[in-house]
Order: structure tokens, then sequence, then C-alpha cells
């Protein structure tokens, strides 16, 4: 029986992504609105809540608060009994973090049907397309093992990932440059922190103790006084952000930390002891640099032998009092790049009916595409 996959509608282009992926796989149909419906379901309140505490945009008052709440809730109750009356079709979503893709998604899964997650690689020409979620939510193992198991099985090439490495360019800033301290040549030790978009998603969901950028800045002010001398910090604000970090570095009165907002991002990660980061996409990149790297929230690639996780404002102070000893098990790490390349992460520009059959078939001997699979703890 051929696939059938439903999609609630994205915006054009990447509705056009989508259809390339899923066409060779099976028959791709979008629907505008997700239906709504008046059955009460007992997962409907917690499903509903989880959706709004993670969208964009929060209501302004309690009684637009409550609307949403219920809108969501019918939405639930629609998409579950669609999915229900069939139970073939596999529903799939743009990003699907939060609002109604959120509830769409949990609600087949809930009715026991299949899912699939979109999301732009942070590589060109690649894609993400996961049975579980996109970024830490997604089904990928958070140990090493399964990774060097896959590739002592199809005896990978250890060196097969340069290729990827070899595309990772800086995106090209959509305003002009904020200002630049006066930096230190990048010959001087020194640890790199790449900042995200203020309000970005994977920080107000996946950033753990740090979900805002200003505050990873305040910690990372304090942390840098362990630094030890003759090392410093260096700091890139994201080219879409509002500037704020030179005015934070000269209230701190903390000299061992610099703004470099004008070099370019992956020369300073080329040149860089260490990279820092909450869990900006810089930070996956930066291991294709071999370079150690230390994730401060969720990250699905912050798992021992491939990265470090600092949880806390402690860890930091730690981590940054004792940069040289942060390190990685380069086999472990060159395994998960090569998944990553080889497999995870398909060519938009080579679809094929294997990249999508694959992910709805289950879990593989190894571990992969595991769509009820528990995180694990980092």
């Amino acid at each position: 029986m051929p696939v059938t996959f439903i999609c609630l509608d994205p915006r054009k282009l990447k509705k056009r992504w989508m259809q390339t992926m899923l066409a060779p796989a099976g028959e791709v149909t979008f629907i505008h609105l997700a239906p709504v419906g008046l059955a009460n379901y007992a997962e409907a309140d917690a499903r509903a809540a989880n959706a709004l505490a993670t969208a964009t945009k929060q209501p302004r008052s309690a009684v637009a608060r409550r609307a949403k709440l219920w809108l969501l809730k019918r939405q639930y109750a629609g998409c579950r009994a669609y999915f229900a009356r069939n139970p073939d079709a596999v529903a799939v979503a743009w990003n699907g973090l939060n609002g109604t893709r959120r509830v769409l998604m949990d609600a087949a899964k809930d009715a026991g049907n299949k899912t699939l997650f979109f999301e732009l690689a942070p590589f060109a020409d690649r894609i993400t397309v996961d049975p579980k979620g996109v970024n830490f939510a997604n089904s990928l193992p958070r140990n090493a093992t399964p990774y060097i198991n896959e590739a002592a099985k199809n005896n990978t090439d250890p060196q097969g990932w340069h290729s990827l490495r070899d595309t990772i360019t800086q995106r090209k800033p959509r305003a002009p440059v904020a200002a630049t301290s006066k930096a230190p040549p990048l010959t001087q030790p020194f640890v790199f922190v790449p900042l995200q978009v203020p309000g970005d998603s994977q920080l107000r969901i996946y950033g753990g103790a740090f979900k805002t950028v200003e505050l990873f800045v305040s910690t990372i002010l304090q942390a840098a006084k362990h630094c030890p001398k003759g090392w410093h910090v260096r700091i890139k604000e994201h080219p879409s952000a509002l500037p704020f970090v030179k005015d934070a570095i000269d209230k701190a009165g903390v000299d061992n930390v610099i703004l470099d907002n004008t070099t370019d991002t992956f020369e300073q990660v080329k040149k860089a002891n260490l990279i820092l980061t909450v869990n900006s996409s810089v930070g996956l990149e930066s291991l294709f640099f071999e370079k150690p790297v230390v994730a401060c929230g969720d990250c699905f690639w912050a798992f021992n032998g491939v990265a470090t996780a600092a949880r806390t404002p402690k860890d930091i102070a730690d981590v940054l009092a004792q940069p040289d000893a942060v390190t990685y098990d380069a086999r472990a790490r060159q395994a998960f790049l090569n998944y990553l390349d080889q497999v995870y992460f398909p060519k938009l520009s080579k679809p094929e009916d294997a990249a999508i059959l694959t992910r709805i078939a289950g879990r593989d001997e190894n571990g992969f595409w595991d769509a009820k699979v528990e995180q694990q703890d980092v």
C-alpha cells in the first residue's frame, strides 16, 4: 500500500522542499488548516498547554490565553479524530515545536500514527527529516556506541565527513555589522562564544539555564574572571541581533572579554582553542573543525566523546578556569559526523524514497529512527 503523507501547509519554499523529499516515497497531501473537533480526550489539556507554552507569540491577556487554549484543544481533538480514521497516514510538519503544528503532531502520535518532522539542516543542500522531532527533540541516540557500530558495519571512511566540512561558511549578515572591540591577535589562546538570535526557539525551549542571550552573556562575563593568565574570551553577536554586548562588557569591567563582530565566524572557530555556546548551530558546525566544544543548553550532539556539557554558571566557570582541559574522543566524533553527513541530513538535490521510508520503518539494529526513545541525560 502506498504511503500517504498529510502535511500541515507551510510557507511556499518550505512546502516545495517537503514535496521534493516526500514525493518519491508516497502520496503527499497538504492541508491548509488543522481540523477541529469537539471530542474530549484525556491528553487534550496537557497537549494544548505545551503547544502554547512553547509558542513564539504569547497571548497578551488572560482572555486571549483562554481563547487560544480552547482553540488548540479543539484542533487537537480534530486532528486526533482525523488520524484515528486514517491510521496509515503519516503526519508531517515543519519544525512542529509549538502551536497548531505541535498539537497536530502530538495528536497523530497519540492516535498511533507515524510522524515526520522537517527542518533545514545547518549545511548547504541538507535537510532534517526525523520521526520524533527536530533539534534536541530528534530521535538520534545520545551515546557514541551506535555511531561507532554503524561506521564499523559499513566500513566507513573515518575522514569521509571532510567533504561536508568544506561546505561550511559564515552566513551573510542581514544588517550592518555592529561595533567591535579592539581585539588581540587570533594567535593568542582564546575561547570563542558565538551568540544566537534573542528569542530563538532553541533558547526558549532548549536553553536550559540560559534561555536568553542576555543571561548567557552575563554568566560569561562573570565566569571569564576565572580564565588562566594570557587567555581571553571572544564573543561574536548574531548578525540579526540588536547589539548590546559591548556595553555589557564595559559595564562589567572585564578586560579579558572581547567583542569581535567583524572577523569571519569560522576563521574564529579555526583559530579558537575552545568553542562555548548555548546550543547554536555554530557549535555543531565547530565539531567538523576538530575543536573541543562545550554546550550549555540542550543539544543532541553534546554527549560523552563528542562534546562537553556545562549546564550551570558554575560549570561554565569551571570550564573557563581550565579551558585547555576540555577534550573529545576522535573516534566517537568521526563516527558521529559521518552519520550526520552520510545518513541523517539527506540532500535536497538528491531526494530518494529510502531517506523517508527508512525513517518511518522504525528502530533499526543500532537504535536509529526510534520515534519512542526517551532522551538520555548528558
